[in-house]
């Protein structure tokens, strides 16, 4: 590992399904200290909707926490390659974690509708568990990272679907967490379009708009740690949802912290290097490598 110093590194990937572009002085980690482990099939879906990768760091064992990164993309796009190097290199090269990124199957018209995706994700973590003893990472344990629409099914995992307790905190990357929100829903705009799509169903006050939503199902029982990061002028998904979220986490008593970027969109552009320092740090408090 070497550190650039003096001098700012820029780094440009795809994070949300569109591209985006960070600023910061970043910590580079040569390649052959992490391991990678491609494409490895967690089910039966076609095109390769069912496949992950892993990413383990030199020295890895039984204790290494895992770090799942579930990407972006309206529910309709993207791929588990949307996980950025430099958060591999800052979790895994860095600091020692493990990590994995996953496919989920696409919203199709007529096809795969809510909760294929959050059958998948469930699907996949099921998998990375079984397979822990023999990669070398610790069982039973996540912490999840989601990006945009991949940020609603890690939080709708945790706080609806985790029966096993093995998520141990969430980081919330601009995601929806109210799927019934009416200063989105019937103004026929793209997020109303998405959801609507996603769902299968254009009702704003139909029960599944409620039962999708990570804000209706998080309660004092189901909540995990949670870090939110959101743009205050994001076109997509309002301020106002990461800021419902953080209200009511902080209401129940459960660890929470909310930041919040003035000028940002959706595409988080000039904040994303930011968001992955802050992550660490959060990780380190909530999940640390003991």
């Amino acid at each position: 590992m070497y550190k650039i110093t003096g001098i700012f590194v820029f780094i440009g990937f795809q994070i949300f399904g569109f591209s985006a572009v960070g600023r910061s002085e970043i910590l580079l980690t040569d390649s052959s200290n992490i391991q990678t482990i491609s494409n490895l099939v967690y089910g039966n879906a076609p095109d390769h909707r069912n496949e992950l990768d892993i990413y383990l760091p030199k020295n890895h064992g039984s204790n290494t926490p895992m770090v799942v990164f579930i990407h972006g993309g309206f529910w309709s796009k993207g791929g588990k390659h949307q996980l950025p190097k430099p958060l591999i290199d800052l979790l895994v090269g860095q600091k020692g974690y493990a990590m994995a990124s996953i496919n989920y199957r696409f919203v199709k018209v007529g096809a795969n509708k809510y909760p294929t995706q959050m059958d998948d994700v469930s699907q996949a973590l099921q998998y990375i568990s079984n397979k822990a003893d023999s990669l070398g990472y610790k069982k039973k344990s996540f912490a999840l990272i989601g990006a945009s629409a991949g940020a609603h099914l890690a939080l709708m995992f945790a706080y609806a679907n985790d029966a096993q307790k093995m998520t141990k905190t969430v980081v919330d990357i601009v995601g929806p967490t109210d799927l019934s929100d009416s200063t989105v829903r019937g103004r026929q705009g793209i997020a109303d379009a998405t959801i609507s799509y996603f769902l299968g169903n254009p009702d704003a006050k139909a029960e599944i708009a409620k039962t999708s939503s990570p804000l209706f199902n998080l309660t004092k029982k189901t909540g995990v740690p949670t870090v939110i990061f959101h743009g205050e002028n994001d076109e997509l998904v309002d301020v106002h949802q990461a800021k419902n979220l953080h209200e009511k986490l902080r209401q129940l008593g459960i660890k929470t912290e909310l930041n919040l970027y003035p000028n940002e969109t959706h595409e988080m552009k000039k904040s994303l290097a930011d968001v992955f320092v802050k992550t660490g740090v959060w990780l380190e408090k909530v999940y640390p490598i003991r």
